[in-house]
């Protein structure tokens, strides 16, 4: 088939067909109704050769090409946006853009309630999506679309990605008052070793946590009693602790400055800075709309360095 022949809002149709697995929601989600959907999926059908949608008991489930397509086609749709929007002028007081940042549970903390205070004054109807993510150590979610924007810690990404340093922090102790190493000006690393903790466990094996990295080349390594995969609910679990003691950023301790049972106390060792960059495709570099959040979340953080 010519490619003139193809009306660009079949493919949109057909991403918000492969996202929603629903022909109900998807027209729902275009704001058109669920007969004309259905007419796009069969001539979608026709286009592909390939039935895309199938039913499965009493749901929709895509087809094994489907599957593949879905990621090709929703950059593809990414592209086609960046190269609309890129030559014009970006007025954030009535955009409606949504965008995926990928981030951690404690840069969430950090960054969104002062970039929402942000949008409510000056984007009012930009929308945001957060996708759970710690290290940013692979090109492909962003190449797939998963998200638009990565803040953390960066692992060996190159160009098309680019990165650029937010801030830079560093790891601090933390237990409760009714510890008792709560008594002491400063821990020393025998206190650290002789001590449970509470401790994020790696989301990767190649890139442990930069307090394992560090003691193991000492020959050490932590009597981790609890291990999660979050950080913010080591605050929760050190306030009723008085036996565990925590490690965290530096920056999250001063959201819970107020609490009076937490007590803070740098590492007995010295660690390297810990980097907290801010990474997008090469594709949306000048992209008016995604230059101005960039904007936005850089000077959010300008403050954050230890």
């Amino acid at each position: 088939m010519d490619l003139h022949r193809i009306n660009l809002n079949l493919l949109v149709a057909l991403d918000a067909l492969l996202l929603e697995q629903s022909v109900t929601l998807a027209a729902k989600k275009l704001f058109i109704t669920q007969a004309a959907m259905s007419n796009n999926l069969q001539q979608l059908r026709e286009i592909f050769k390939d039935d895309l949608l199938i039913r499965e008991k009493n749901h929709m489930v895509l087809t094994s090409y489907a599957k593949s397509l879905r990621p090709q086609l929703h950059q593809l749709l990414q592209e086609i946006h960046s190269l609309v929007v890129s030559g014009q002028h970006f007025e954030p007081e009535t955009s409606e853009r949504v965008f995926k940042i990928g981030m951690s549970d404690y840069m969430a903390v950090l960054i969104l309630p002062k970039l929402m205070v942000r949008l409510q004054q000056k984007a009012p109807n930009m929308k945001i999506s957060i996708v759970s993510v710690y290290h940013l150590n692979s090109a492909e979610p962003f190449e797939k679309g998963d998200y638009d924007l990565g803040i953390g810690k960066i692992f060996d990404i190159q160009r098309p990605i680019i990165k650029q340093i937010l801030f830079k922090d560093t790891g601090v102790v933390l237990f409760n008052r009714r510890h008792p190493l709560a008594a002491k000006k400063k821990i020393t690393l025998k206190d650290y070793l002789e001590n449970k903790h509470v401790a994020v466990r790696a989301d990767n094996p190649h890139y442990p946590p930069i307090i394992e990295q560090f003691l193991a080349k000492l020959g050490y390594q932590r009597n981790i009693q609890i291990s999660l995969p979050f950080i913010t609910p080591i605050f929760k679990i050190i306030e009723q602790s008085d036996h565990l003691i925590g490690t965290v950023i530096r920056s999250m301790t001063l959201f819970y400055k107020d609490n009076t049972c937490y007590v803070v106390r740098p590492l007995p060792f010295k660690i390297p800075d810990i980097e907290f960059c801010l990474a997008w495709h090469q594709r949306y570099d000048n992209d008016h709309g995604h230059r101005w959040l960039r904007e936005q979340i850089i000077e959010i953080t300008r403050d954050f360095s230890s």
